[in-house]
């Protein structure tokens, strides 16, 4: 069943941002398609994002004495915050309603929803919760930072949003209860009681064995990606810096160079040496000796062909064999029948072919390979030195570079720390791979091996519960629900990048910007990261694409949209933002009218509600309140309705600055 999600409006009271009411839906009972709410800087923007976050997902009830305090309004009127959220999920109303109680540092949830009527704690349809997790709601509720975190694998997960709005993780669920129904049976009377305790308790130890270490392993490879992304940015601030010493930079890249040059130089001569030492008489040349020696003894006795001939002719003219049977008239012809087979073309091609190696590796100067591998080898020492010269001329600039700056020291010595950090955390990650089975379980940590165990102990367990046949059925589905999870996550995603990659020509055509691929993160083709502006867009072009795939409907609330994006970007965003979802609420700022809201409300001309909130007692803006503008006055707060005032608001503080 499809899920359809509008945000009607909310109320905030005695919270950071000004007291104020805002109603999204029209007269026919749905809201705007695109809603603008103008706020200046300093007006509760970030806090109202918070309480909208706060309110989807329930997580407020978790929230420390310190974090619900904050939330209180400056200078404090009252120990108690209100916050209501009126929502229409699948044409239903439901409001949740938060009420902050700051004496006592504490949250409380009501929800409001037909039939049930007002109840208390968190509860939204069961249907929507999935939507309402705190990790998918940052997707569909965001502000700049997130689309710089969609770029970065250490901050979110894009697979989060792929797997949710598609449903891919019913295959887990489908999966987990598969494991649980195999649970229950082997949990009833088994054919034999001995040894039943034992082997559970042994299933089990495996059980938490295993996951304690995919736990470890997956908290080492996040701390990995976290080290690595912190190693980028500080070489990229080592090589800022370095860039400031002007002629030393020069020299440390000029010796850098060098340096790399003398590497690559050792690397393939080593390489060399190594094939050629693959060749025994290129060691000695007492191999060489030997080698050419046993191919003038094949050649002293004819071998391969005539010396053949004549041996088993020599038998068959004797009167015994060489095993001291007689030979009569009878065998002497069979053995004048068999020879070929004992020596036939196969074999005299193979020591043709030995001869012929044997001429061609060995030559006439039995002793030329071995001086030419020694030679080799004394020029790899020769190179080796160069490659240590120049390590050392590059560690020394580094030094006077460190010295002359301390914000080079300073960075050069954090990616020190991160080396030998990543360094660290790869070896233990190493452990995990290892295949080292004659440890106990305690001390193994390769993963592999465990597994292995938990079948066997598995499989013993199942034989005692008579169980056996639907175990290897549990497993054969099991498999069957990963492939299937595996498959669709990655076919899912290809599809997701090609279109996005779609929409990012369109709106950057000139940019060269694109995605390679979209896993935990959204990797850009060939680069890091782009610039803020780019960000963004890749993050819309990423947002809209997915947003459209899927048949649920979701709102979107974005702060700033546009506030980072070229002029020249504006208006294909503007157009683009229609399309995203069929709400759209944007906390937007009076310089980002120009170009972005000009274009959205041309594309949306009938469907745009434009809303200016701000603090009272700005006397430069309040008089711009006139009597034909729809006014809603609170205790600290001013919301005007209208496109006329949305687009005078700061209009003269633009123009003086």
């Amino acid at each position: 069943m499809s899920a359809v999600l509008r945000i009607l409006g909310w109320k905030a009271v005695g919270l950071r941002c000004p007291d104020h009411e805002l109603s999204f839906d029209k007269s026919s009972g749905q809201p705007y398609k695109v809603t603008l709410i103008q706020m200046p800087n300093g007006t509760g923007k970030t806090t109202t994002l918070a309480l909208l976050r706060a309110a989807l997902s329930g997580v407020a009830e978790q929230w420390a004495p310190e974090q619900v305090r904050s939330f209180q309004k400056r200078p404090p009127t009252t120990d108690r915050g209100y916050f209501e959220l009126r929502l229409l999920l699948n044409n239903r109303r439901v409001t949740i309603v938060m009420e902050f109680d700051f004496e006592k540092g504490r949250v409380v949830y009501r929800t409001t929803r037909s039939p049930h009527g007002q109840q208390s704690g968190y509860r939204p349809p069961a249907e929507f919760r999935r939507y309402m997790q705190p990790d998918f709601i940052n997707f569909f509720v965001f502000d700049g930072e997130l689309a710089e975190k969609l770029l970065d694998r250490t901050e979110t997960n894009a697979e989060v949003a792929v797997t949710t709005l598609f449903q891919i993780n019913l295959l887990d669920e489908v999966k987990q209860v598969v494991m649980d129904y195999w649970e229950r049976q082997t949990q009833g009377k088994p054919k034999e009681q001995k040894g039943l305790t034992r082997r559970q308790n042994y299933r089990d130890k495996l059980q938490a064995r295993l996951s304690y270490l995919l736990r470890e392993k997956a908290r080492l490879e996040r701390e990995r990606d976290t080290r690595q992304t912190e190693l980028v940015r500080y070489r990229e601030r080592y090589e800022r810096e370095l860039h400031r010493l002007g002629e030393l930079d020069r020299q440390i890249q000029d010796a850098e160079s060098r340096y790399q040059e003398a590497t690559r130089r050792v690397q393939d001569e080593a390489s060399e040496i190594l094939d050629r030492m693959r060749d025994p008489h290129a060691l000695s040349a007492t191999f060489a000796k030997e080698i050419y020696d046993f191919k003038q003894g094949l050649d002293r006795v004819k071998l391969p062909e005539s010396a053949a001939r004549e041996f088993f002719e020599e038998l068959a003219n004797e009167s015994v064999c060489v095993c001291g049977r007689p030979i009569d008239a009878e065998i002497q012809q069979v053995i004048r029948e068999r020879a070929s087979r004992y020596l036939g073309s196969d074999n005299m091609d193979l020591l043709n072919r030995i001869k012929r190696s044997i001429s061609e590796a060995v030559g006439n100067d039995l002793n030329l390979a071995s001086q030419e591998v020694a030679e080799m080898l004394r020029n790899l020492e020769r190179l080796m030195w160069n490659e240590q010269t120049t390590l050392q001329e590059l560690q020394s600039l580094r030094v006077q570079a460190d010295e002359a700056d301390p914000a080079v020291k300073a960075a050069s010595q954090e990616i020190s720390r991160l080396e030998t950090e990543l360094a660290e955390i790869e070896q233990s990650l190493a452990r995990f791979e290892s295949d080292d089975d004659s440890l106990d379980d305690d001390r193994t940590f390769g993963i592999k091996v465990i597994k292995e165990r938990l079948e066997r102990a598995e499989e013993q367990l199942a034989e005692v519960h008579g169980t056996l046949t639907l175990k290897r059925k549990r497993d054969v589905l099991a498999e069957v629900l990963d492939e299937a999870n595996r498959r669709a996550r990655v076919s899912i995603a290809e599809e997701l990048c090609m279109l996005t990659n779609q929409r990012i020509r369109e709106l950057m055509p000139y940019n060269n910007i694109s995605l390679a691929h979209i896993d935990k993160s959204l990797a850009l083709e060939g680069q890091e990261g782009g610039s803020v502006g780019e960000t963004l867009s890749v993050a819309y072009a990423f947002l809209a694409t997915l947003f459209n795939q899927s048949e649920h409907q979701l709102p979107f609330v974005v702060d700033s949209p546009a506030n980072s994006i070229d002029l020249e970007v504006r208006p294909k965003i503007g157009e683009l933002i229609p399309k995203l979802t069929s709400q759209f609420i944007a906390f937007t700022i009076s310089s980002e009218r120009d170009g972005f809201v000009d274009a959205l409300a041309r594309a949306n001309p009938t469907e745009v509600q434009f809303l200016t909130l701000f603090r009272k007692n700005r006397t430069s803006w309040q008089h711009l309140v006139s009597e034909s503008d729809v006014c809603i006055e609170t205790t600290d707060g001013l919301c005007v309705t209208g496109k006329s005032f949305f687009f005078r608001f700061q209009e003269d503080d633009e123009e003086g600055n």
